[in-house]
């Protein structure tokens, strides 16, 4: 169990910090809904969010939860669905890869990978639930270039 006073410590930002990520959160994803050769950096918010929850840091959670809810609004995609992929993510792949591996490179890649791949399938099963097919999925360039851009930041953490 971590305590009060080491959380405290994990936390690196100050207060302007987490306000101008805040910002940031709300801010970046309208850009990204005009500009769509913008990456959406979804990968890289999602292992940040799980990185937050397994050190217990309640502002990074906060700021990152922002960032997909709003990454979801301004793409018209169903509300929660990040973030219940993310959960899922943590609970079934993280923990496991931790155990195998102590590479953070590969572990990185790994969650990142697994993130995108179970929130496809929760929004495959949300579309089999709710007899929709409005979610169409395009594996395109901007795609893979979205996805190679999440896999090296996150790496690079």
């Amino acid at each position: 169990m971590i305590s009060s006073a080491s959380r405290r410590k994990s936390n690196n930002l100050g207060p302007a910090g987490l306000v101008a990520l805040g910002l940031l959160a709300f801010v970046y994803p309208v850009f990204v809904s005009i500009y769509n050769f913008f990456p959406i950096f979804f990968g890289l918010c999602s292992y940040l969010l799980v990185l937050a929850i397994k050190k217990q840091n309640i502002p990074v959670m906060i700021i990152c939860a922002i960032y997909l809810l709003s990454l979801e609004i301004n793409f018209s995609m169903p509300i929660f669905n990040t973030i219940i992929a993310v959960l899922i993510s943590y609970v079934l792949v993280y923990k496991r890869l931790r155990l195998w591996t102590t590479c953070e490179q590969c572990i990185a890649a790994t969650s990142v990978i697994s993130i995108y791949f179970i929130y496809f399938m929760v929004v495959f099963i949300d579309d089999i639930a709710f007899s929709t097919t409005n979610h169409a999925i395009s594996f395109d360039w901007l795609f893979v270039f979205n996805l190679f851009i999440d896999i090296f930041l996150a790496a690079m953490l």
